[in-house]
């Protein structure tokens, strides 16, 4: 059975660092080979710093994939260009997701992976993040209150562990970044705020459908498809300093379509009306990866050197 990486369906922390990376030209080889040292790193800080509860999610971007990659290729990705011609798309090479409940040892878990990379990568962005308010977004709601729990995280996040399929126990990775006008925002009272939201402020439960306004954020985000199955499992955290507040969203699928067809219905693409939210936060850029499982990343890494 294929092991899946330690981050995807890791319960939440107080911090994180996110590596965005390009690859040098003509590295892939190395790549391959530093790639499949990352969880073993990883886990060895995670016996050290046991309390921390240390998770790493090494993804490869989707157009990158082909070249590190070519031999087993994943379900293609939707074009973001085509599907959501609104959304800014980047397109960095590796994505690094560094989480735990301290600071330091995502601090020593970051220098220690980018020391296994940094010969053959450029670093293209660095962010930290935060946990805010015991799991509120920046807005002061509770974030992402429906999202999967327990056996479910797994169901929906992972590709069905099939000792055939090269992409078993492997996670379609969207990373959506969000800028937030706060200041118009906290110009709206509770019950505006509520109305925008569907859900109560306090407790992140959802009004009653009477109260609702069908455009409303938690009836445009809704997670379940028509069998009822949820499908996405997300992970977000505020970013913010003095000048800027925003929200890294990383969101894992067992399938490449349902975080742009979820995106798409957002911002209001199959219907007349955005997400209500959308009026007080921008959706700044977007990025389609690939996590495969550990089993994938030391199996591939010194796939090339008898050819």
């Amino acid at each position: 059975m294929a092991r899946e990486q330690s981050g995807i369906c890791a319960e939440a922390n107080l911090h994180c660092c996110y590596v965005l990376l390009n690859a040098l030209d003509g590295h892939e080889h190395y790549v391959r080979l530093q790639l499949a040292k990352v969880p073993m790193l990883a886990e060895r800080l995670s016996d050290q710093f046991s309390e921390a509860m240390l998770n790493v999610v090494v993804a490869i971007g989707q157009n990158y994939w082909p070249h590190l990659y070519p031999e087993h290729q994943p379900q293609p990705w939707p074009a973001f260009t085509d599907n959501l011609a609104d959304l800014p798309v980047v397109a960095p090479d590796l994505l690094i997701q560094i989480r735990a409940d301290r600071f330091d040892v995502i601090h020593i878990a970051t220098q220690q992976i980018y020391h296994l990379l940094q010969q053959h990568v450029d670093l293209y962005e660095q962010v930290h993040a935060f946990r805010y308010l015991d799991g509120r977004n920046l807005t002061g709601f509770h974030d992402t209150p429906d999202n999967p729990k327990g056996k479910q995280r797994r169901l929906c996040a992972l590709i069905s562990n099939e000792p055939k399929s090269p992409m078993s126990a492997g996670s379609y990775v969207y990373m959506l970044r969000y800028q937030y006008d706060l200041q118009r925002w906290q110009q709206l009272t509770m019950p505006e705020q509520e109305a925008v939201m569907g859900r109560n402020k306090l407790d992140g439960q959802l009004l009653p459908s009477a109260q609702r306004q069908a455009n409303s954020h938690a009836d445009k985000t809704a997670l379940e498809n028509e069998t009822g199955r949820k499908q996405i499992l997300w992970q977000n955290m505020p970013v913010a300093d003095i000048r800027s507040q925003g929200m890294i969203s990383i969101g894992f699928s067992a399938n490449a379509i349902d975080v742009p067809l979820w995106l798409a219905t957002r911002l209001g693409h199959h219907t007349e009306a955005a997400d209500l939210l959308l009026d007080y936060c921008q959706v700044e850029a977007g990025a389609a990866f690939f996590a495969p499982s550990i089993n994938f990343l030391e199996e591939q890494a010194g796939s090339d050197l008898f050819k």
